[in-house]
């Protein structure tokens, strides 16, 4: 009678694993950067003529010293016009926990510098830029400055859900 209650109990607890592997699974969302992007730029009224998109890692390193060793994907634009507009959109997905790290540290660089940069020029943009941050969520980080910086990042975040 032992030996049947415990198959009885093993079984159970095997077919539990399984059933609480299976959901799991299905909680992880894959989230498309350049989807998120595109639609940040529909919602948001964000012309391409105003914006430079980054198209490559080489790129991203380059304006933002980010290794491309550290990006498992990304979507990125930045304004033609900075000395009149601060509008900058960086979206990335780090390869693992430690990339995001140093993305994260990356991104906040850039954002300090064009905060300094704004202070020395345009007390506006400035003021802009005060109320943006770099953002991180698991693997996920986002530099957004912009006007609109509250509804955008709102925008965003929307696609984790």
């Amino acid at each position: 009678m032992k030996r049947i209650v415990s198959f009885v109990c093993i079984i159970m607890c095997i077919t539990l694993m399984i059933t609480l592997s299976a959901c799991k699974g299905d909680a992880s969302k894959e989230v498309v950067l350049k989807d998120v992007l595109a639609s940040i730029n529909s919602n948001f009224s964000i012309s391409a003529d105003d914006m430079l998109t980054i198209e490559d890692t080489d790129t991203l390193e380059l304006y933002y010293n980010i290794s491309p060793a550290d990006v498992k994907q990304f979507a990125a634009e930045t304004t033609l016009n900075s000395a009149t507009d601060i509008t900058e959109v960086i979206l990335v997905e780090a390869t693992d926990e430690s990339a995001a790290k140093r993305v994260y540290d990356a991104l906040d660089v850039r954002y300090n510098s064009q905060r300094d940069l704004c202070a020395s020029y345009s007390a506006e943009l400035l003021a802009v830029i005060n109320e943006c941050s770099v953002e991180q969520n698991g693997n996920y980080i986002c530099l957004i400055m912009s006007d609109d910086f509250d509804n955008i990042l709102a925008h965003y975040k929307s696609f984790f859900k």
